[in-house]
């Protein structure tokens, strides 16, 4: 006897943050370990607001209780255009057609409404069998890869440091941010033209409201954007950029990320 499956796209405060969150979850503890990390229901529905998320971008599919099966969600991006689509995650005893139907319909759908955008998917742990080879199963190719260091926070120690001010990043900042990540050799690539690289800090990191930034008087040398949640409870660094000359700021810099939690000031003075 077939399952009957109900889909349904996304709505706000309907409850489909915390269906999300029960299947991702469920399929972290069931893979091998990941620099990614358990999320909440209050995450998703953040980050979907953030995102201005589309919401035929994301659909569910659910059993005839109505219980969680599976999820795909989709994001758009203007510089550069691009159309990122999920991996159908699913519970472990849904059918593996149901994520082949979530899949091929949301591609149909993306295609239609930006005909132009490059697709890609996201970041998959190496370990991650199932994926990949869906993946590759859909015609995707590796295009590149993204590493992952760990350091046990317990370890970092909080020292003096003369001449320093460390202060919150705002969206005033944004041209200052910009310059100094161009002069960092190692992300000054990362985005094509000046328009990319506001798109990602206006529409992705400032909206977080987590930048932290280091000045040496009144010169920007070092910055960086922590997330809480990834990586079981530890921290993982969204960006950082050094200026060449500075590179000792990093120790300042990572000071401040293990603490940025604990921190009761916006501007601290070393």
């Amino acid at each position: 006897m077939s399952m009957k499956i109900i889909y349904r796209y996304y709505e706000p405060d309907q409850g489909f943050e915390e269906l999300q969150a029960q299947i991702y979850n469920d399929v972290l503890q069931r893979s091998p370990k990941s620099a990614f990390g358990k999320v909440t229901a209050d995450q998703i529905k953040q980050r979907y607001i953030n995102e201005k998320k589309d919401r035929l971008g994301v659909r569910y599919a659910l059993n005839e209780d109505e219980k969680p099966l599976a999820y795909i969600q989709t994001t758009f991006t203007e510089s550069p255009p691009q159309t990122w689509i999920g991996y159908p995650w699913s519970l472990e005893h849904c059918p593996v057609e149901v994520q082949e139907f979530l899949f091929d319909e949301m591609l149909e759908y993306v295609k239609g409404k930006f005909p132009e955008n490059e697709i890609v998917m996201g970041y998959f742990t190496e370990t991650w069998k199932r994926q990949t080879e869906f993946a590759v199963k859909k015609g995707f190719e590796l295009k590149d890869k993204a590493f992952f260091y760990s350091l046990d926070t317990n370890v970092v120690k909080k020292s003096l440091t003369q001449g320093f001010t460390v202060r919150k990043g705002k969206k005033e900042d944004l041209s200052i941010l910009i310059g100094l990540c161009k002069t960092d050799s190692n992300i000054k690539e990362a985005f094509p033209n000046d328009e990319a690289w506001k798109s990602y800090f206006v529409d992705r990191v400032f909206p977080d409201d987590h930048v932290i930034l280091v000045f040496k008087d009144t010169l920007l040398v070092a910055a960086g954007a922590p997330l809480k949640g990834y990586v079981d409870d530890g921290i993982i660094v969204r960006f950082t950029a050094i200026r060449p000359g500075f590179e000792d700021t990093w120790k300042i810099l990572l000071r401040e990320i293990v603490y940025f939690k604990q921190k009761q000031e916006d501007v601290k003075k070393y």
